[in-house]
This record gives C-alpha cells, sequence and structure tokens, in this order.
C-alpha cells in the first residue's frame, strides 16, 4: 500500500500527485462550502496540529501515522498497519497534505488504487478537519479531530452509514 520511494521517488510522487488533483478537479462534482470555510481552508496552518507519529491500538493491529512538514504548502504523511501477533506490515499508504490554487487536498496512495486518490478540505473549524471526495467508491470522507485529551480520532466512511474510526495518541 505504500508507494515505495525507490519505485517511484519523489518526482514520481509529485506527477501521481498532480494527476490526482487534476482528475478530481475534473470528475468529481463540485462540493457545497461555506464562504467562511473556504477563507479559512486555504493553507495548511489548520492542520499543523496534526504534525508528528502518532499510534492507535486496535484489537488484532497497531496502526501508526506520521506527518512531517515539507514546506508551507505540503505536508507528507505515511500510515502503516502492523499485525500485533506478527509484527508484519498488514498495510500501509503514502499520505500528502498538498495546498494549491487557494483549496487543500488530502491525497492518499494505497495498494487498492493504481494512482493517488484526491480529497478536497470542505471545513476546518479549530481542530477538525473535514476532507470529502464524493466521486470515490470509499471513502468518499476522512475526518481528523482533535480531542481534549490530546489525541486524534479519524473517521472513514462513505459520508452515511459505512465506516470506521481510529483513535491516535502521540507516539513519542
Amino acid at each position: 500500500m505504500a508507494l515505495r520511494r525507490r519505485a517511484c521517488g519523489r518526482a514520481g510522487l509529485r506527477r501521481l500527485t498532480a494527476a490526482a488533483i487534476g482528475w478530481l478537479a475534473t470528475v468529481a462534482p463540485p462540493l457545497q462550502v461555506d464562504a467562511a470555510d473556504a477563507a479559512a481552508c486555504d493553507s495548511l496552518d489548520t492542520a499543523r496540529w496534526m504534525l508528528g507519529r502518532w499510534v492507535a491500538d486496535e484489537s488484532e493491529n497497531r496502526v501508526f501515522e506520521e506527518w512531517r512538514s515539507l514546506g508551507s504548502g505540503t505536508f507528507e504523511g505515511s500510515g502503516r498497519t502492523v499485525s500485533r501477533k506478527t509484527g508484519a506490515v498488514v498495510s500501509s499508504e503514502s499520505l500528502r497534505l498538498v495546498a494549491m490554487s487557494s483549496s487543500v487536498y488530502y491525497i492518499a496512495k494505497v495498494s487498492e488504487n493504481a494512482y493517488p486518490v484526491a480529497f478536497a478540505l470542505t471545513t476546518c473549524p479549530a481542530g477538525r478537519l473535514v476532507f470529502e471526495n464524493p466521486g470515490h467508491d470509499f471513502p468518499k470522507r476522512i475526518v481528523y479531530s482533535m480531542q481534549p485529551d490530546d489525541s486524534i480520532s479519524v473517521e472513514v466512511s462513505d459520508g452515511r452509514d459505512r465506516g470506521f474510526t481510529l483513535r491516535f495518541r502521540h507516539a513519542d
């Protein structure tokens, strides 16, 4: 599920990221975004609380997610799920948050998809980021929320009744 740097490299990931954003702009129906939300959601400043190393302990697996800033317009992330029983990596993904053209996109590259999938940031009140791509099969919506105990909950859903939630705590 991870996009291997050996196979693609940073230049290849940039090309795939640009392709995913271009595809989203041409295929996905326009999202309704409140003007106040749009003004606040045009940079990565509202997402700085995501930076760092995070871990979620699930019953059979541990899920790790890490985010780092590559500059004012890009955060690079990675995620991997590790079996608690065997220690084997069950799945992994390459992630990006990219601010461009007065919008922010969450871009995920997983093995189930030939190309990265882009989700537009549609709402971003303090400590909450809602990313949506109504044209994608699953998920259609990813919501990151900072919790009062300094953990992060991540809701991955179809926007209705199908989905799951992960609760991350600092891994440091």
